[in-house]
């Protein structure tokens, strides 16, 4: 049936009543409703801007660390040899790394090397006297005399661009002795980072610098958790700099705003079509329009609470409504394609392209809903790289990355079946999610992962056999579900798996220890 033609079935008018409870509805229960969800979705839009403005410099922070806390840093401070700074401080690898400016400076604020990307970050762009950054930016004498890796970050005007920075001192690998300068990496904030951060945050937001030497009254900073007291389009916030001035104005583009008032001439006129209109009509709009419209807001009510898309039914008497849900199930199909696309990216760890730490936690989280379900096995594997913090001492950071990336590659092309998932648990270890029918497959993998590595024939000077870069594997292998199991969780099973890699490595390295876990008992097998 065409709307058109049940509408013409419907000659009666709605009572006048309706219009009184409409209105009653509106402001009393409708607009209060509209204006928490729409407060709370501004909040939620907000933090995640902020979020991402974080997770954009930690990524610096780290970075910065590892390059301080090393030995070979720590010489350089003493004598800058170019042949080190060619190969392990480049130009290539800093933009790469979006890095646009590092600054090493002895433990008086003197600089002693620098890389800059453009002109506005040379070194005469620094102020006359580094001494005043010592405390906010440069380490100062207590932090000094710790001995102790510390970290300075934040905003600082530099130049003529506001950066992001962050500062470490310099000290041997082992995190403990004489502190012999800082390391100072910066980012400039520009139109790149920015889209950068909206593409992590989802949130429609610009960053526009400030004139330091004015004053800004009446704008609230956004150092602390924002807080929405009135709803509008767009919000502002200060940026201040790591001496607390105002550095970044962040505006904030909000994709839902407040509805408009009932009492407009156009929704009068409504109001008064549909009592002339509907009267007598309640039952069958009931039935045929107001059911599928209850439904299709109870369908993105849910999404909305859920964080998931989902189908809306079409089985409906009306051809509009059965095409509009078709419609909306295409755009929520296409939506997840998008969505699945874009949850790809965040689940790859950015040096090896293997899953993640995030990846793991779904991953492992679906396996082990699945295996208590009374679904095939479960198991998992850690594996550790041997000797690899005197790899990276002795070969440098350089080749300790690309050691790590080739290995990865070869771990995930014996993780091919269904049911496997390599992820990079944290450095030079990875995590292997199995979820499986045979337990000899789970010992069969984890012995050419062994094997494999050490084919690579990665040399290895500080190596424990043969001069060759070697793992060791810990892992606990889980029968099918019984209740003995139910208080054990993935995470309880990885620190298990992690417990047998440390007798591995304790056993002499480049060996396999596996749990297997069944119902009444446990067996070890080497």
């Amino acid at each position: 049936m065409k709307l058109n033609h049940f509408l013409g079935f419907l000659g009666l008018a709605l009572l006048l009543v309706s219009f009184s409870l409409a209105s009653v509805l509106y402001y009393l229960v409708y607009l209060p409703a509209i204006e928490s969800e729409v407060r709370s979705q501004q909040a939620r839009e907000l933090l995640a801007v902020q979020m991402g403005i974080k997770f954009a410099q930690r990524n610096l922070d780290v970075l910065c660390y590892d390059y301080s806390v090393w030995d070979e840093m720590v010489g350089f401070v003493a004598v800058r040899d170019e042949a080190f700074s060619r190969s392990n401080l480049s130009s290539n690898a800093f933009e790469a790394a979006n890095i646009d400016g590092a600054y090493l400076f002895n433990t008086d604020g003197d600089l002693l090397w620098h890389y800059s990307s453009s002109e506005k970050l040379l070194p005469d762009t620094l102020p006359n006297n580094n001494k005043a950054w010592i405390g906010s930016v440069l380490p100062d004498l207590k932090e000094i005399e710790k001995q102790v890796p510390t970290t300075r970050n934040g905003l600082m005007n530099l130049g003529q661009s506001v950066v992001y920075f962050s500062n470490t001192s310099v000290l041997p690998s082992d995190e403990e002795g004489e502190v012999v300068g800082s390391l100072l990496m910066v980012r400039a904030i520009n139109s790149e980072l920015t889209e950068e951060i909206q593409q992590l945050s989802l949130v429609n937001f610009s960053l526009d610098m400030l004139d330091p030497t004015k004053e800004y009254d009446g704008i609230e900073t956004f150092d602390a958790v924002p807080y929405i007291d009135s709803l509008a389009q767009k919000h502002m916030w200060l940026l201040n700099d790591v001496f607390g001035i105002p550095a970044l104005k962040i505006s904030v583009t909000h994709d839902k705003s407040l509805s408009p008032s009932l009492f407009t001439p156009e929704s009068a006129v409504l109001f008064f079509t549909l009592v002339l209109v509907s009267l007598g009509t309640i039952i069958p709009i009931s039935i045929m329009i107001l059911k599928p419209l209850r439904t299709a807001n109870k369908v993105l009510k849910k999404m909305v609470d859920s964080g998931k898309l989902i189908k809306m039914k079409s089985g409906w008497h009306i051809d509009e409504i059965v095409k509009l849900s078709l419609s909306f199930n295409q755009v929520v199909e296409k939506l997840e394609r998008h969505q699945n696309y874009l949850e790809s990216l965040s689940y790859k760890d950015p040096l090896t392209g293997v899953a993640n730490r995030r990846s793991l936690e779904v991953f492992a989280q679906r396996a082990h809903e699945q295996w208590s379900e009374g679904k095939g096995l479960i198991g998992f594997l850690m594996i550790d790289i041997d000797n690899f913090k005197a790899y990276n001492d002795t070969l440098g950071h350089l080749a300790g990355d690309k050691a790590i990336l080739t290995i990865a590659q070869t771990l995930l092309l014996e993780c091919r079946r269904r049911g496997e998932l390599l992820t990079r648990y944290g450095g030079e270890e990875f995590c292997v999610v199995i979820h499986g029918d045979n337990i000899a497959q789970m010992e069969l993998l984890s012995k050419r992962m062994l094997k494999q590595v050490w084919e690579l024939n990665l040399y290895h000077p500080e190596a424990s056999h043969g001069k060759r870069v070697t793992v060791s594997i810990g892992g606990t292998l889980y029968e099918r579900y019984s209740p003995s199991f139910s208080d054990m969780t993935w995470e309880m099973m990885v620190g298990q798996a992690d417990a047998q890699l440390y007798e591995a490595k304790m056993s002499g390295r480049n060996q396999i220890k596996l749990e297997y876990a069944k119902e009444q008992q446990l067996k070890l097998v080497k």
